[in-house]
């Protein structure tokens, strides 16, 4: 292999990952934000199919955090030598940046379903109760997320064996990913698999995609570079092919997810799984590539830039903390709104959770170092001032 192109691999931090985890938690909040009105706003129908669209368009967040917290392992790990020390290192790191945090925030969210909750709907053993959620990423409804990471997690150390020890199987963990979810999504029709959505095979395609293109990136940027003039028309039939897809299944999802919200049209499941598969699988490609493209077209100090990059690095904290705003903005739900209060209402929580979020994990980070590893994850903004705004990659290959 390349010299340059394992130097790059160990100790480059590639710009486009920041911006595509800034899109990736917009539209998390965007989603969550919205949530509420998938119901609210049917007595509104010439509002509801936009509600839809946002709701439905931008549920690309979590298959994306997928995809790149994958692609960013096997990007920086595939090239090291497995030992006992990585090993033991990866999983401090984990314990450290992800676990404790988990555990901290499922701490807090579980209280606060407590405290606001009617006594007599309470379960009688709080302590099993709590203890069942947390081994099943339930304590709050958004951090089944953070327990699909740790089953990553669990098994990252034997595929990265497994990739380094046959790389010749390598083009296959796509098609294998692929294979597995959908094996569980018909075990899922056939058995009704409680909790279904919290278990890594539901996403496990997201995660060998990320494997594949996190191993083959270094080459994939220098094989563009040296046939861009080459390829340069075909590519853009590509791509524009690739967009015109995205955008098909985007927009079909949505339409089918309208039909059953206001018509009550039900289709079979694999109908939304396979067009949320596709169109999510493609958002991480294509995001990863505009955000490359993006950064090699313009000046790399616009202020948007760096602060979409800071958003980004700090997506983790803002994804765990973000519900504590919305739920509190929604205490403050005006009684018997028009539908304009109504709109600047969603548009509201969606300001408070973004920004309220956003500000909390700064200033933690800032002035709480020592800490704040332990509530929202590893702290970003020391490494995002050490490594100016650059892309290292020509393109993502597409």
């Amino acid at each position: 292999m390349d010299p340059a192109i394992v130097k790059q691999a160990k100790g480059s931090r590639l710009s486009e990952i920041d911006l595509v985890r800034a899109i990736a938690i917009i539209g998390v909040l965007a989603v969550h934000a919205t949530s509420f009105s998938t119901i609210e706003m049917l007595a509104y129908p010439n509002s509801y199919s936009i509600y839809n669209f946002i709701n439905i368009f931008l549920k690309f967040g979590t298959p994306v955090f997928i995809f790149l917290s994958s692609f960013v392992l096997f990007f920086n790990y595939y090239r090291r030598p497995m030992s006992k020390e990585m090993i033991l290192s990866f999983y401090k790191k984990r314990l450290i940046h992800i676990i404790i945090p988990y555990l901290v925030f499922s701490t807090i969210y579980y209280l606060l379903v407590i405290v606001t909750r009617d006594p007599t709907a309470l379960p009688p053993n709080l302590l099993y109760d709590f203890t069942a959620k947390l081994m099943t990423g339930d304590a709050y409804s958004h951090l089944y997320f953070v327990f699909i990471s740790i089953q990553f997690y669990l098994l990252f150390p034997l595929v990265l064996w497994s990739l380094q020890r046959w790389p010749r199987y390598m083009p296959w963990i796509i098609p294998l990913g692929l294979l597995l979810q959908w094996l569980f999504v018909g075990l899922n029709e056939w058995l009704d698999i409680q909790r279904a959505s919290s278990w890594a095979l539901s996403y496990i395609s997201f995660y060998m995609l990320g494997a594949y293109w996190g191993i083959r990136y270094p080459a994939i940027q220098k094989w563009t570079v040296n046939r861009q003039a080459a390829v340069s028309a075909m590519r853009k039939w590509a791509l524009a092919a690739f967009w015109c897809l995205w955008l098909i299944a985007g927009l079909w999802h949505v339409g089918v997810w309208l039909d059953l919200r206001i018509h009550a049209t039900v289709r079979p499941t694999y109908v939304y799984t396979l067009l949320w598969n596709i169109y999510t699988m493609l958002s991480g490609l294509l995001f990863l590539w505009a955000a490359s493209r993006l950064i090699h077209s313009i000046t790399p100090n616009r202020f948007w830039l760096t602060k979409m990059r800071e958003l980004g690095a700090l997506s983790f904290g803002i994804y765990l903390i973000h519900p504590l705003f919305l739920a509190a903005y929604r205490q403050l739900r005006p009684a018997d709104a028009s539908e304009m209060l109504l709109h600047l209402w969603y548009a509201g929580g969606f300001l408070l959770a973004l920004g309220g979020s956003w500000l909390t994990v700064r200033l933690a980070h800032r002035f709480l170092p020592a800490v704040s590893s332990l509530i929202f994850g590893k702290n970003e903004l020391p490494a995002l001032s050490a490594h100016p705004v650059k892309s290292n990659a020509a393109s993502t290959g597409l």
